[in-house]
């Protein structure tokens, strides 16, 4: 089974079966599937410290939000699209939501502990450097401190976006 085909059975699984829906209902739960299908995969691929395919799924998971947006703004303004409150079509679409909602709860945390390792290294090398260029305190021939001559400032600089 491939790696979409069984996130796809894990968000079936967690679901109760979908209801016959129709219109921009069925695109908004479509959608949902999709995002939480892609989102988990990047939360997959960042787990396993391969940002480099991660980075390639923006582009789709950004049209998907796009999207996804549009429909749930589409559906807010016709609530009456999707039913009368408390309707399987509603229900069904809640439980997707509900499961979308836990997929980006573990994806941040994902994101914020990399976030966290990749700053935590910004400022241990920060800190070397630091030590590395701090002048030596000491005595002179006088039986004085020492000054230590002008330091040339050393800047550490990002090319990338964390």
């Amino acid at each position: 089974m491939s790696g979409s085909a069984k996130q796809s059975s894990m968000i079936s699984a967690t679901v109760s079966k979908p209801p016959s829906i129709t219109g921009h209902g069925a695109k908004l739960a479509n959608l949902t599937i999709s995002l939480s299908d892609l989102i988990q995969e990047e939360t997959r691929l960042l787990s396993k410290r391969l940002t480099a395919d991660a980075k390639r799924l923006h582009g789709q998971k950004n049209r998907l939000m796009a999207e996804y947006r549009d429909t749930l703004q589409l559906l807010q303004v016709n609530e009456k699209l999707l039913g009368p409150k408390g309707s399987p079509a509603r229900r069904y679409i809640r439980e997707l939501t509900d499961r979308f909602r836990e997929i980006l709860r573990d994806h941040a945390r994902i994101v914020l502990r990399l976030k966290a390792v990749a700053e935590g290294i910004v400022k241990s090398v920060g800190e070397e450097v630091i030590k590395k260029n701090r002048p030596v305190v000491g005595y002179g021939s006088n039986a004085a401190f020492r000054m230590p001559g002008q330091i040339q400032p050393t800047s550490l600089q990002l090319n990338q976006v964390i």
